[in-house]
């Protein structure tokens, strides 16, 4: 992304994690539904993944990604600039 690069900021999936409820088939229509749980020290994502079909909650998942600077270096914290742009409460 532009505005990410244009930061300094690189950033990268440290966890993922996915429970599977329900079969989800090549011709379902899902929805999908995320939302940040938190911005810091890490950013937090959940998502739910309804079956339209079958009117069945097909899986749950989260995932973690960490952010570090232009050379590679982790930050501890993540950056303003990016914690000001999450609809985080």
């Amino acid at each position: 992304m532009p505005q990410l690069k244009a930061l300094g900021v690189k950033m990268f999936v440290v966890d993922a994690n996915c429970r599977y409820m329900a079969p989800l088939l090549y011709d379902h229509e899902l929805s999908v539904t995320a939302w940040f749980l938190s911005g810091s020290p890490l950013i937090r994502v959940a998502y739910d993944v309804h079956n339209l079909d079958t009117d069945r909650w097909a899986a749950r998942a989260t995932t973690v990604l960490a952010s570090t600077d232009g050379t590679g270096n982790l930050h501890t914290t993540t950056p303003d600039g990016i914690l000001e742009r999450l609809p985080i409460s």
